[in-house]
């Protein structure tokens, strides 16, 4: 028997944390020994496609029987009802062809129907979201009850935060957290960091100001930290794709590296006092507090950043301005690495193996 891994991204050390979670993902599959082979999804890259695929969809009976054989509650949008048909034609289709397979790895959590196309098909799920799709911005076509049933229909679900896994056990799914812990070859680069560490007296913003959150995160953030300023000196270093949009927020304090070379980022952690991470509300959990720890930089982070990371040493945690100005004033000593999660880890190969082989 194979696996079908079915993810949006790349797995890749080489991106942003969704390519890396991905990487992860793939790393423990290898480990699990079982063969696996990526899914295949059709891109429609113009609106015409788009609109032709929703057309089709609409216009099959199948999807009708579809939505009323597994009671999917769909809002009274056409769009809605034209995605949920044409995933069900695409996860179909596609996993017709796998007929040496029973066991879905669905990491592509968006796309809602497809625990129930698989289990249509006889196949094992198991569900690996990201994050909760709800929560982000114009992800999610569906209401957040629409998404959890279908999480809850997996075999299992192994969520990146604590707080999600609660979620979604409070709605009766057999979820357990599988915290992100770096993969092999982004490791060693942290190793490596943290080998030559000399810390300065610079603090380090690192984030991908193209992301919503993250953008407004960082935003907030160089705001309070202005609120701070009079009281205390220090210089900030914001580096991350689009960090330079950012211009218009920052003053003489902040200065803005956009995207760098592995080279520049290496050096620019190898030499930073503290990592400062500000997050609004949103899901998952972010991959750079673990990875900034393993490189043996001390993390500030808000309560929302800080969310399934408050066990780790090295991280410390504020909810106001006045709370972040006692950390600046406080001397904060190279963290350890994060303990590498051996129990998540095993639990997720063996409910791989198990599915895979029933």
């Amino acid at each position: 028997m194979s696996i079908v891994l079915d993810s949006f991204f790349d797995p890749s050390p080489v991106g942003h944390g969704g390519n890396r979670r991905s990487a992860q993902i793939v790393e423990l599959l290898t480990r699990s020994q079982i063969p696996f082979t990526r899914f295949e999804r059709q891109l429609l890259t113009t609106g015409r496609d788009r609109v032709f695929a929703a057309i089709r969809a609409l216009c099959n009976p199948k999807t009708v029987r579809f939505i009323l054989k597994h009671q999917i509650e769909l809002q009274p949008a056409l769009k809605n009802l034209a995605f949920c048909g044409f995933q069900r034609q695409l996860y179909d289709q596609v996993l017709s062809q796998h007929t040496e397979s029973n066991l879905l790895l669905w990491e592509a959590t968006k796309n809602y129907v497809a625990p129930y196309v698989a289990k249509d098909r006889n196949f094992k799920v198991i569900a690996v979201p990201q994050n909760i799709e709800y929560f982000v911005p114009d992800a999610f076509p569906e209401s957040l009850s629409t998404e959890i049933r279908a999480l809850v229909s997996a075999d299992f679900v192994f969520c990146i935060s604590r707080e999600e896994e609660w979620l979604l056990r409070l709605h009766g799914a057999n979820a357990y957290y599988l915290p992100y812990y770096p993969p092999q070859e982004i490791e060693q680069q942290l190793l490596n960091i943290r080998a030559r560490r000399t810390p300065g007296d610079r603090f380090l913003i690192l984030g991908s100001a193209s992301n919503p959150p993250t953008r407004q995160g960082i935003i907030e953030q160089i705001q309070w930290l202005k609120q701070i300023r009079p009281h205390l000196e220090f210089e900030v270093d914001i580096v991350g794709n689009k960090t330079e949009s950012l211009k218009d927020y920052c003053d003489q304090t902040f200065t803005l590296h956009g995207t760098v070379s592995d080279e520049q980022l290496t050096a620019l952690m190898t030499h930073a006092k503290t990592a400062l991470i500000h997050q609004t509300a949103s899901s998952g959990a972010l991959t750079r507090i673990p990875e900034l720890l393993m490189a043996g930089i001390p993390v500030i982070a808000n309560g929302n950043a800080c969310r399934s990371a408050f066990s780790y040493a090295g991280v410390y945690c504020y909810d106001d301005e006045f709370e972040l100005l006692d950390l600046f004033t406080q001397s904060l000593n190279s963290p350890p690495s994060p303990p590498r999660p051996i129990a998540a880890e095993k639990r997720f190969i063996d409910a791989v193996q198990h599915l895979s082989q029933a």
